[in-house]
């Protein structure tokens, strides 16, 4: 196994995959409850803060990249820039095509379109084909779900050459209090985070949720290089491990409850605390967790999470009289069955 792919935070983005996979079907299958409140069950209800996770998880890599570029030296922050964001690009780059083609195809399908709309939505998607929809130009986006890519990669264009120049400062110091400032202005003005397409001012709501929630992650990670240095004790082991599983099932509980919106914004310190204890490998899921399998885990997510909304789109319109348990487990068979194939036929290792 690859031993610088962690395989417990690899376990995490799976499961909260898991959560926005089951909340997008309990959303277009099932039908979202009147309103929250209270503490009644309701199948992934609030799956869609699994997102945050993500967030966090991706501001926590990108502090390790830009720490080991600062400390290798050498090159121009503008080359390193570049360098660094042609990376990210490259290894998105297949897995969004694809999905993006196939989810185009499946609303060709399910709406009937002809030739002179199907051109026409072809031109509305460029700004989602190239990834720039949550910079606020309009029009089709074949796979909704990607927004969580336009707003990580926009995110972090502008946050590497700063971070890059001034690290230790920018990760200590202003990541964390800008970071502050933008939750605490959204818990404000709307006590949620979730609402991708909302507008506030100039930006997308979702465009502010990712910023943010990446400079929590980019603080997280020098968090957890300390915490790591840590001795490793059986007592320390066990509270790693126990803190860890009440985090993760807290988080689940709250995905499967009606419990108030502005909960979401506990989402993220769940996040952090879980990558900084997985990172420091001295709890007992650690050990448990980390192998191949769970690297398997991790590599399909990505293509679990953008395969989602074809399936989605084909299900609603031919399987319409069929009950939401079957909806939902022909949705959750057919994006592993496409997941995997495309994995397999990526070469991927």
């Amino acid at each position: 196994m690859n031993n610088k792919i962690n395989g417990e935070i690899e376990l995490y983005r799976f499961l909260y995959c898991m959560a926005v996979l089951f909340f997008h079907a309990e959303k277009y299958f099932l039908g979202e409850p009147d309103k929250l409140g209270g503490f009644h069950p309701y199948f992934f209800v609030h799956g869609a803060v699994g997102v945050e996770f993500f967030f966090v998880c991706s501001g926590f890599f990108l502090a390790r990249s830009v720490s080991r570029d600062v400390q290798k030296g050498g090159s121009d922050i503008g080359s390193d820039s570049v360098r660094f964001m042609l990376h990210k690009i490259r290894s998105i780059a297949p897995v969004h095509i694809i999905f993006f083609v196939i989810s185009f195809i499946s609303l060709i399908i399910v709406r009937s379109w002809g030739f002179a709309e199907t051109l026409k939505r072809a031109v509305d998607s460029i700004p989602s084909f190239f990834l720039i929809q949550m910079l606020g130009f309009k029009g089709t986006s074949p796979n909704h779900v990607s927004w969580y890519l336009s707003v990580m990669l926009i995110s972090m264009f502008v946050i590497y050459p700063f971070a890059r120049k001034h690290y230790s400062t920018f990760v200590i110091a202003i990541a964390p209090m800008l970071a502050l400032f933008i939750l605490g202005h959204l818990f404000f003005k709307y006590s949620s985070l979730t609402g991708v397409m909302v507008v506030d001012g100039i930006f997308y709501k979702s465009m502010l949720r990712g910023f943010a929630e990446i400079l929590v992650g980019m603080t997280t990670y020098e968090i957890a290089e300390w915490f790591k240095k840590g001795e490793k004790t059986r007592a320390r082991s066990i509270l790693i491990t126990v803190l860890s599983i009440v985090l993760l099932a807290g988080s689940f509980v709250y995905i499967m409850f009606t419990l108030p919106a502005r909960y979401e914004f506990l989402m993220i310190p769940v996040s952090a605390l879980l990558l900084i204890m997985a990172h420091s490998g001295q709890g007992l899921l650690y050990g448990a967790v980390n192998n191949r399998f769970s690297v398997f885990l991790g590599k399909i997510t990505l293509p679990v999470y953008l395969a989602q909304v074809a399936g989605i789109n084909l299900i609603s319109y031919f399987c319409e009289d069929m009950s939401f348990a079957a909806c939902t487990a022909i949705l959750a068979t057919g994006v592993f069955a496409v997941s995997g194939i495309y994995l397999a036929l990526t070469n991927h290792k």
